[in-house]
């Protein structure tokens, strides 16, 4: 079968590879088999791969940290589970035709959703829910600000938003994402700069700021801070900059502004088997209700990961990445049926 190896760490679309390996055996006991239909390239994948990451696999290494499947085997004491359900896989190491893995590492969705929309679930949806519902835990008509809201995660965070009566003020780089980000179901977008703070307080009227989500750090953090209430929090969960943070003396000592890191990868590993599964059926109910929708940039087979690499490396992309391990059968992906005629 065909999976995504690397044996060194460096720029992604240069070090992974496309190989053959052997198929996994049959499922033993408390496993499952898994057919992967579709996966997500994530820029924390990208930062992996890289070797600039929280956490790093050890080489030689498949990456790959959302997948959704197909079960095709089960083994003989799995009893919640049974052949062509369709399951996101909890593990890493996702990017590769077919899976054997303990049955408590996958999600069964239930009536089958198209799997293109429930691949990025595990890393962008999950991290917005954590963000927006935990927190943040702001009241109806509340205002959330965010950067990068064009990203995955802050595209599930104005989605999110929007259907629990809060409102956003998004922050971006480009003049042209101004409109974007007002298509995309943003209440407020306002081009970073000197003027920022102003801007933000203008648009806000006498609505408390508290809460801002950052994916970029940097000196935009500084910005960020100027523009929220005294005792206001910086919830940083990303680094699109590539720079630390900065903060101003003032901002944190007499005003009270607060900084702190979110990394989802920590808090599911904190989290019980229960807690973790009722997350994702958080996230899963909300695709199936029309509320979360991802936009999709392209798709690839494995065999071309280098190019789908190098198109999700991109700084402005309408959508994200994903690869097909097995194809398109019956024009989805695997074959399985989207949300529409599943109903």
């Amino acid at each position: 079968m065909k999976q995504i190896r690397i044996d060194g760490f460096g720029p992604p679309s240069q070090v992974a590879r496309c190989c053959e390996v052997a198929a996994p055996g049959a499922p033993a006991a408390w496993e499952v088999l898994v057919d992967i239909d579709a996966c997500a390239v994530n820029l924390a994948d990208l930062a992996r791969i890289a070797g600039h990451y929280g956490e790093l696999p050890k080489l030689p290494a498949t990456p790959g940290l959302e997948a959704v499947g197909r079960i095709v085997e089960c083994g003989a004491s799995v009893s919640d589970l049974a052949m062509g359900d369709q399951v996101i896989l909890m593990a890493n190491d996702n990017w590769c035709q077919r899976r054997r893995l303990p049955a408590s590492l996958v999600f069964k969705v239930g009536p089958p959703l198209d799997p293109l929309q429930l691949a990025g679930l595990k890393v962008g949806a999950c991290t917005a829910l954590e963000l927006v519902r935990r927190q943040a835990a702001l009241a109806p008509g509340g205002w959330l600000v965010q950067t990068a809201p064009l990203s995955s995660v802050g595209r599930a965070v104005m989605q999110i938003a929007r259907h629990d009566g809060l409102r956003t003020l998004n922050i971006v780089r480009r003049p042209e994402a101004v409109a974007e980000v007002l298509a995309a179901g943003g209440d407020v977008a306002l081009e970073d700069g000197p003027e920022l703070a102003r801007a933000a307080r203008a648009a806000a009227g006498s609505s408390p700021l508290t809460v801002a989500f950052d994916a970029v750090g940097g000196d935009g953090v500084a910005r960020l801070a100027a523009l929220l209430d005294s005792g206001g929090a910086i919830v940083n969960y990303g680094m699109l900059s590539g720079r630390p943070i900065q903060l101003d003396c003032d901002d944190a000592i007499f005003r009270g502004i607060g900084v702190k890191g979110f990394w989802l990868t920590k808090r599911l590993a904190r989290m019980t088997h229960a807690q973790r599964d009722a997350l994702l059926a958080e996230a899963v109910e909300l695709v199936r209700a029309g509320v979360l929708r991802s936009e999709v940039a392209a798709t690839y087979p494995l065999d071309a990961i280098g190019k789908a690499l190098r198109e999700a490396a991109q700084p402005v992309r309408p959508g994200k990445v994903y690869l097909l391990p097995n194809g398109m059968q019956g024009g989805t992906p695997g074959g399985v049926a989207d949300a529409a005629s599943a109903r």
